[in-house]
């Protein structure tokens, strides 16, 4: 599902703005595969959902699709949401005040100036890296952002 609660293949191709017929032609498959993308009878294959992404316009298309496709995706792809492009730069900007704000930034300095995590160093360390996913996330939104 999209962040709207629709199924992602569904959202691409309203956002191209065709019929199920035309977007089968388009992507090359039958009007049958696109039902059973749609309905979550099946997952199209990455060519098909690079297509998708390309006619669409929606490039995060890919990440949805690879975080649904994967467990292991799923566990180190950051959700991410179609975001104004306004509201996804405050969201980064924010995260970067909150990651500094705790400091991290010299931490991570002082850890990785001699190039090693060593024992007494590896909890902050966790910390830090668990307080980059919000970072992250947040870039990641910027790029998909809805411009």
């Amino acid at each position: 599902m999209d962040e709207n609660g629709r199924n992602i293949y569904y959202t691409a191709r309203r956002a191209a703005g065709l019929t199920q017929a035309r977007w089968a032609e388009v992507l090359g498959v039958s009007e049958s595969a696109v039902r059973k993308y749609e309905s979550g009878e099946i997952l199209p294959e990455d060519d098909i959902v690079l297509s998708m992404a390309d006619f669409s316009g929606l490039q995060i298309l890919g990440t949805w699709h690879l975080r649904r496709k994967s467990y292991v995706a799923a566990q180190v792809i950051p959700e991410v949401r179609r975001l104004p492009l306004a509201q996804a730069v405050v969201q980064l900007l924010a995260a970067i005040r909150d990651f500094d704000e705790k400091h991290h930034e010299d931490a991570l300095i002082r850890i990785a100036a001699d190039g090693r995590v060593d024992p007494a160093e590896e909890q902050r360390f966790k910390a830090i890296v668990r307080d980059l996913h919000p970072l992250i996330q947040a870039a990641m939104q910027i790029d998909y952002a809805e411009r």
